[in-house]
């Protein structure tokens, strides 16, 4: 049996063995510290739509003003920062601005620091080091969870949001599920078929008893297609899919 974190870097395109070991770290090689305008703070928490009680995690948090919005929103958040003084510099910021305890501040690597609670990761870094977290981003992440990005893409996987924000470029990601594979769909009246569907990040297609599916959509954990005339929507989990009116099961 395919274990679902080797399932999620077949069908998404990532290679999980190029995430870096811990030695490579970010900061203190290959990332200068740039301060994000606050009006592109704005900007990206906007694009993330991020909702009171969620959970921000910032990678490569510098001076905490991404961490310490998110929590002036009502949110929760964590900023990841490899330099000790840029780490010291931000709890003092929160202490002024009195949300000490309400924010945290970590020295840690981007590499290592659990994401699978993040609701929303946000990210300044540089385009080689977005290709290395990658793989990361979608592995741990939860489906539905988005990631954020100033400045800098994610290579071949296309963004789902792109603008410009006081002439600065941010990026909007949404990860998906993992719905590529053969199912077993089962319908309202007992009636079954074979569900084959191909993905990559969140772009799907696929075959249905042999027959091509039409307007495959996925977002999140949400997927959606047609076939024979009839319109399918259902939630995506690790070995079901949960339609209103059907539901399928993983062939392994």
């Amino acid at each position: 049996m395919t274990s679902p974190l080797r399932r999620r870097a077949l069908v998404l395109g990532a290679v999980c063995s190029s995430v870096v070991p811990i030695a490579a770290r970010a900061r203190d090689a290959d990332v200068p510290y740039v301060p994000t305008p606050p009006e592109v703070v704005e900007g990206m928490l906007d694009m993330a739509g991020l909702k009171p009680g969620e959970r921000l995690i910032d990678l490569g948090s510098g001076d905490g003003r991404i961490p310490m919005a998110a929590v002036r929103r009502g949110a929760s958040a964590l900023g990841v920062e490899i330099d000790s003084d840029l780490v010291a510099r931000a709890r003092a910021k929160a202490r002024f601005a009195g949300l000490e305890g309400r924010v945290h501040f970590v020295r840690d690597d981007l590499f290592t620091v659990s994401l699978r609670d993040a609701d929303v990761v946000t990210l300044y870094l540089l385009p080689d080091i977005n290709e290395r977290l990658k793989p990361k981003l979608l592995s741990e992440m939860k489906p539905g969870a988005r990631v954020v990005s100033h400045a800098f893409d994610m290579g071949d996987w296309p963004p789902e949001q792109h603008r410009e924000v006081s002439e600065k470029h941010v990026y909007l990601w949404t990860i998906p599920a993992i719905a590529g594979g053969e199912w077993r769909l089962v319908r309202g009246d007992g009636t079954t078929a074979t569900l084959a569907i191909a993905q990559r990040y969140s772009r799907v297609s696929g075959m249905l008893d042999g027959r091509a599916i039409r307007d495959a959509r996925l977002a999140g954990a949400a997927l959606s297609f047609a076939a024979d005339g009839v319109a399918y929507r259902g939630a995506v989990g690790d070995r079901t899919i949960i339609g209103d009116t059907w539901r399928a099961e993983r062939i392994d």
